[in-house]
């Protein structure tokens, strides 16, 4: 009897360190500015693209963002905000060590914008 439950113990310890291993994860922190002037955006959208479940953030005043244990096998970052060009990063890219990225996102101009002024006179 005990060296069933032995056997199974081991069995259940090996299998959790194997699968483990697998789910590796990354902390992102980041910054995201403005390309031309360099400073800071406050309420960018950060998400987590093709995802089942909904992941995701929005920036600080100070234009910084965290997520913590996201896996970097799953999904691309997706970067947005009105007014500005969308950008993606591809997690698998990042490492590790990755401690703080920093996005630069371009204003789209008036035609990016869709939008159209219709004048008519009366």
């Amino acid at each position: 009897m005990k060296t069933s439950t032995l056997i199974a113990s081991l069995f259940l310890v090996s299998f959790l360190a194997a699968t483990a291993g697998n789910n590796q994860t990354i902390d992102i922190h980041g910054k995201v500015v403005n390309k031309e002037t360099r400073e800071p955006l406050y309420g960018v959208n950060i998400s987590l693209k093709n995802q089942t479940k909904s992941i995701g953030t929005i920036t600080n005043s100070q234009g910084e963002f965290r997520l913590w244990n996201i896996p970097c096998d799953t999904a691309d970052l997706l970067i947005s905000m009105n007014g500005y060009k969308s950008d993606t990063i591809d997690l698998e890219t990042l490492d590790q060590s990755t401690e703080i990225i920093v996005i630069s996102l371009a204003e789209k101009t008036k035609k990016e914008n869709g939008l159209k002024l219709i004048f008519s006179k009366k």
